[in-house]
């Protein structure tokens, strides 16, 4: 076969696939009885209501979805309390990643990031073309003094990207720290993936500021990982700006009529969230009994835990566990962290149990 390389872009040649490890690769292919506190996703699984929407839009999976999502809106701006022409869906909040940078960034522009962050949104940025700008929260405590922040911005910056609720550490962002970013003459794009489990937002500044871009997922309060549902939140002229960038038939029917059911079941919701703010105590006050371990305090639906011992290796760790049937996130050397890190997704009281019971044999050896 003859040499395509000339036919490709050579930026896209350079990127790096989004992957969470070769050995989870097989773990995705193989048994199902792990205790899957890797990818923050919900234990609990749909709200009955959405599952039942679900299974009646299948009569339908042979149309296409309405393009205008009028319900979904209508669904998603009772919940969120802005007017549906402020708000845009996606394949997945992740779809707006792309669409940040398709949309908004120049050759030679740059995005900005605060890390420790989200890693696809870095890893997509080289796949357009796009030049990173880093300005790191120092450990620690990973706080948010952003005076580092406006050291870093140059002429080639052209949006500033942050994570709050943060993903890994699980920390939010103090508004007043936030509001000294909105009076830059550029595009601000918060994600608040984990909005729900926070119950705090930074959406209201939408209302004074025309640059500021709130994304959200129903994929973890609402346990729609597999389904693919994000939104966006921002002023109408960006709404109408994004519609045009996202693909015409972001969402597909059956998640919509699910997503539509779950936006309505506020009992189900309010569940969920009791039980991963009771189990995220629950981890947070156990693993800080443990010696040498630093559970970092949270608002999501995960607990960022460290080993501070001097010999102390989180591979190792993660591999006892692994073992033991419970699958965590190795975050060791990523996201700007510095020591030794595993992730811990909140998950029923049973698998949060034995996660600490693996946990305190690992270290004992």
């Amino acid at each position: 076969m003859g040499d395509i390389s000339h036919l490709l872009k050579p930026h896209i040649q350079k990127g790096v696939a989004y992957s969470p490890t070769a050995l989870l690769r097989k773990l995705y292919e193989l048994r199902d009885d792990y205790a899957r506190l890797m990818g923050n996703e919900l234990p609990f699984g749909i709200s009955p209501q959405a599952r039942q929407a679900a299974i009646e839009a299948l009569d339908t999976a042979h149309l296409y979805p309405d393009s205008s999502y009028y319900e979904l809106k209508k669904a998603l701006s009772t919940y969120t309390g802005f007017p549906d022409t402020q708000i845009v869906v996606g394949n997945g909040s992740t779809q707006f990643i792309d669409a940040f940078y398709h949309g908004f960034l120049n050759p030679r522009e740059a995005a900005l990031f605060i890390p420790p962050d989200y890693g696809p949104y870095q890893l997509r940025l080289a796949i357009f073309g796009g030049t990173s700008q880093l300005a790191p929260r120092p450990p620690p405590d990973y706080t948010w003094n952003l005076d580092h922040v406006f050291n870093t911005i140059t002429p080639a910056t052209k949006e500033i990207i942050l994570v709050s609720p943060n993903n890994p550490v699980g920390n939010c962002i103090p508004e007043s720290e936030f509001k000294r970013l909105l009076d830059l003459d550029l595009l601000i794009v918060v994600d608040e993936a984990y909005f729900d489990f926070a119950d705090t937002s930074l959406a209201h500044f939408i209302h004074n500021h025309s640059n500021l871009i709130i994304t959200r997922t129903m994929a973890k309060a609402f346990g729609f990982a597999g389904l693919r549902l994000g939104y966006a939140i921002t002023n109408p002229e960006l709404a109408d700006y994004l519609t045009k960038v996202v693909h015409h038939f972001p969402v597909n029917r059956i998640t919509a009529a699910a997503a539509v059911a779950a936006l309505g079941d506020t009992q189900y919701l309010n569940y969920v969230k009791k039980e991963i703010k009771a189990g995220r105590e629950f981890l947070e006050k156990s693993l800080n009994g443990l010696p040498n371990v630093r559970a970092f305090p949270s608002r999501t639906n995960f607990v960022l835990t460290q080993f501070t011992a001097s010999n102390a290796d989180s591979n190792k760790i993660s591999q006892k566990l692994l073992q033991d049937g419970i699958i965590v996130r190795d975050y060791t050397g990523k996201a700007g962290l510095v020591g030794q890190f595993i992730r811990i997704t909140v998950g029923t009281q049973a698998q949060n149990e034995a996660c600490l019971d693996s946990l305190r044999n690992a270290i004992e050896q």
